[in-house]
């Protein structure tokens, strides 16, 4: 029973989902107890540590709470290859899950597949920016799932894991930050080659007004299928 209420937690921290609270509420009152199981327990926990009121609606109706955690096999399969390609630590986890929750099961792959999408985005811009956007989800997994594991119980080992993942973390996060600003300067440079070239036309126009003008005038009137050296014929008139 432990076991189980131990890896629903983690697995709960580590998508983010609001049942993290629970697993603040065991590091504070110690091993659940059997009574500690029960759903109102549970939601009472939630509700101290989060500061907000758990309440479940009797009106909503059992097909609307499936619907809104279905998944597709598109879903799945993105979820499946980015664990097993990146987060190889969440198999038996998301093993475990889908025998027990179906529900949160659906939820975690659900984000692991949004996960998954931005990544595909990532790459699909820029192979640099893709890695560092990797490191960020595997760094934020490790420090999510280490965090999960130091509310259930302490451990030094998990202390020292915990802070060499936030070190990656912290150097994942400024590698993204001189990506941005490097491909900022960039931008302003084409920027100013548009404006310098933009600057150069209208100094060329202001210089030769004229001269620009007689070939803007020409053209219309080729334009119009006429000749600019060629006067226009006078109106004949007619005869009574």
């Amino acid at each position: 029973m432990v076991e189980s209420i131990v890896k629903s937690t983690l697995m709960a921290c580590l998508l983010g989902t609001p049942l993290f609270a629970i697993t603040l509420a065991i590091s504070a009152i110690g091993p659940p107890t059997a009574s500690a199981a029960t759903p109102t327990t549970a939601s009472k926990l939630l509700a101290d540590v989060s500061g907000t009121a758990v309440t479940k609606s009797k009106s909503r109706d059992a097909s609307d709470r499936i619907a809104a955690t279905t998944v597709d096999a598109d879903q799945e399969r993105a979820a499946t290859e980015l664990v097993q390609t990146h987060l190889p630590e969440l198999t038996k986890l998301l093993d475990r899950l889908k025998q027990d929750d179906q529900r949160q099961y659906n939820l975690a792959i659900r984000d692991l597949a949004k996960s998954a999408r931005r990544l595909d985005m990532a790459k699909n811009r820029d192979q640099e920016f893709y890695e560092i956007e990797v490191e960020l989800l595997k760094t934020q997994s490790s420090i999510k799932l280490l965090t999960a594991k130091l509310k259930v119980r302490d451990n030094q080992a998990d202390r020292e894991s915990l802070r060499q993942a936030a070190q990656r973390f912290q150097d994942a996060e400024l590698a993204k930050a001189r990506y941005n600003i490097r491909m900022l300067k960039e931008r302003v440079e084409r920027t100013e080659q548009l404006l310098a070239t933009a600057n150069k036309r209208l100094a060329s126009i202001e210089d030769d007004r004229q001269s620009h003008l007689e070939k803007k005038y020409t053209g219309f009137l080729r334009s119009a299928g006429r000749h600019s050296n060629a006067d226009p014929k006078p109106k004949s008139k007619k005869k009574n």
